[in-house]
């Protein structure tokens, strides 16, 4: 019995014991369970705190962003304490100088758009700032300022890197690129903010602002908008009243989506020395030396960073442009601020102004091949070509049928481009088109030889042995980072008026060397001035200039989605 007993008591621990355990598991599951719904709760709060961590490229894209980082900038100081070549502060894109129909300055028609050309409105930058959820900068990431091997960027990069941290606590880092790289890491979207400039390709506001359509080779800010698109397509076929507003409507959207941020409108400072007669610098700022002379026949000029191409179908920048501008010749050409017949002997226009005929004079090449009508229908079908993709294509949308073979949605026959005969060109436009002259004096408008193109599609402009021109100068050689030769073109139609023997363009990118080169007598034409050399210039030196030009120096937001 006692055995019986006290198996009796030990059954009934185990089942105390069972029943605890039970109840401590079951305490155990309910704290967890617990836990597991706190750190649920808390997982959102990560979440959120990682989205806050955005990037320089993820921050840019709020217009709160671009908008304080605009408004923060004192314009007035970069051009008077930093810039100092009598530049303005810029308070929209398109630059002063360019007027409407009805003869109004574009500029003061459009406005500021809120931005102070005489100092930074801090207050007001900070707000935004802080709307965009980054209170006295906190929290913002370090951005980045990308600009092109050279003092004056640099130096002015410096000064916006300062006006960012003073009023916005932000913390800016710079880097520099060689001009060809720099040109294509912008092309490609590699960058949150970047320095930019545009220099006016004829007298009219579009020169500027067709450059953001979605379709332009060199819309860098990669921003896409099909109100704008059309309202710049519907004032190619319209006039007078009805197509400046359609203009002026243009530039209000982009800066109401503030793409670029306005810096300062260009002036043009150059030095010339004084044995060097005959020069022009036109009012694109393009030099030409086709009618200069020297005390001993030859130029020295620095032509700046060499040249990414001097293809007149594929280059779309002032450097190559300058070269281009002696060695080629379009159907018209500035000359004294006038535009003049140069290939073109004579032209007729429709009364309805849609049809251009152009009569070419006897000229030719430096090889001594006629330039023929052939030779333009050539050069202009290439650069729409969507397998040669020319950064500068859409400046060839006017003539009837080019977008569309452009946009792959036509043919290359149905572009309005039509050889009479060897010496007769004609051309349909879309639409009325009153700086359609100047557009042929533009380099994408020069005639190129298809035999020689396409010896060596990707090269042949810079290889002396191969490329011909049919302009005053002919290519005599080409070293790359170095220097261009160029000798006269014995072929040239009005080779008479040219006196230089030889061109040697240097390619100096440091501004402090191209000045100290030209004051030893070394160079004879610069055109990138130490800025701050420039008062010291203005007040001792009658050899520098400072030169009225139509552009506008802004930074770039990426808007690349």
């Amino acid at each position: 019995m006692k055995r019986n007993c006290q198996s009796s008591v030990d059954l009934g621990k185990i089942k105390e014991g069972i029943f605890l355990l039970k109840r401590g598991l079951y305490l155990l599951l309910v704290l967890a369970l617990i836990m597991t719904a706190f750190a649920g709760c808390s997982q959102p709060a990560q979440e959120e705190e990682e989205v806050a961590e955005v990037t320089p490229e993820e921050v840019v894209k709020d217009l709160r962003v671009r908008q304080a980082l605009t408004l923060a900038i004192d314009r007035r100081a970069i051009v008077e304490e930093v810039a100092k070549g009598g530049q303005l502060p810029a308070t929209g894109y398109v630059p002063p100088g360019l007027t409407d129909s009805e003869g109004n300055e574009f500029r003061t028609v459009n406005g500021d758009f809120g931005i102070d050309p005489n100092g930074a409105k801090v207050e007001e930058a900070k707000a935004l700032l802080a709307e965009a959820g980054f209170p006295d900068g906190e929290g913002f990431p370090v951005i980045e300022i990308l600009y092109n091997t050279s003092e004056g960027h640099k130096a002015i990069a410096e000064a916006i890197q300062e006006m960012w941290k003073k009023n916005l606590n932000i913390d800016v880092t710079l880097q520099n690129q060689e001009w060809a790289v720099f040109q294509d890491t912008r092309h490609e979207g590699n960058f949150a903010v970047a320095r930019a400039g545009w220099l006016g390709d004829y007298p009219d506001p579009m020169t500027f602002l067709d450059l953001f359509t979605s379709y332009s080779g060199n819309n860098d800010a990669h921003w896409y908008s099909d109100e704008f698109d059309k309202l710049i397509e519907d004032s190619k076929t319209a006039s007078g009243k009805e197509r400046d507003e359609m203009l002026y409507k243009a530039e209000q959207l982009m800066m109401e989506d503030l793409i670029v941020m306005p810096i300062y409108y260009y002036t043009n400072p150059i030095m010339v020395q004084d044995r060097v007669e005959g020069w022009e610098v036109t009012g694109l700022g393009h030099w030409y030396f086709g009618k200069a002379s020297t005390d001993d026949g030859v130029l020295y000029w620095n032509v700046g960073a060499d040249p990414k191409t001097i293809d007149p179908g594929l280059n779309s920048a002032n450097d190559g442009g300058h070269v281009i501008n002696n060695t080629f010749e379009g159907l018209m050409r500035e000359v004294g601020g006038n535009l003049v017949p140069a290939m073109a002997e004579s032209y007729e226009m429709s009364e309805d102004g849609l049809t251009y005929t152009f009569h070419l004079r006897d000229a030719k090449w430096s090889d001594g091949e006629p330039v023929t009508a052939s030779d333009f229908e050539y050069a202009w079908k290439r650069a729409l070509s969507p397998e040669v993709a020319s950064e500068y294509g859409f400046q060839m949308f006017y003539i009837k049928g080019a977008q569309e073979f452009y946009d792959g949605e036509g043919t290359i026959e149905d572009v309005a481009i039509e050889v009479v005969d060897e010496k007769t060109l004609t051309v349909e436009l879309t639409g009325p088109t009153p700086y359609f002259l100047d557009l042929t004096a533009f380099y994408t408008y020069m005639p190129v030889r298809k035999d020689v193109v396409e010896q060596k599609a990707e090269g042949w402009a810079k290889d002396s042995e191969l490329t011909v021109s049919n302009g005053p100068f002919v290519l005599a050689d080409y070293k790359t980072g170095d220097k261009i030769v160029l000798e006269p073109n014995e072929y040239y139609w009005n080779k008479d008026e040219v006196k230089i023997d030889r061109i040697e363009g240097f390619m100096i990118v440091d501004e402090s060397t191209q000045l100290t080169a030209f004051e030893a007598g070394e160079m004879d034409v610069i055109d990138n001035i130490p800025n701050q050399e420039i008062p010291r210039l203005l007040a001792e030196d009658d050899r520098f200039e400072i030169k009225p030009i139509l552009g506008t120096y802004y930074y770039l937001f990426n808007l690349m989605e």
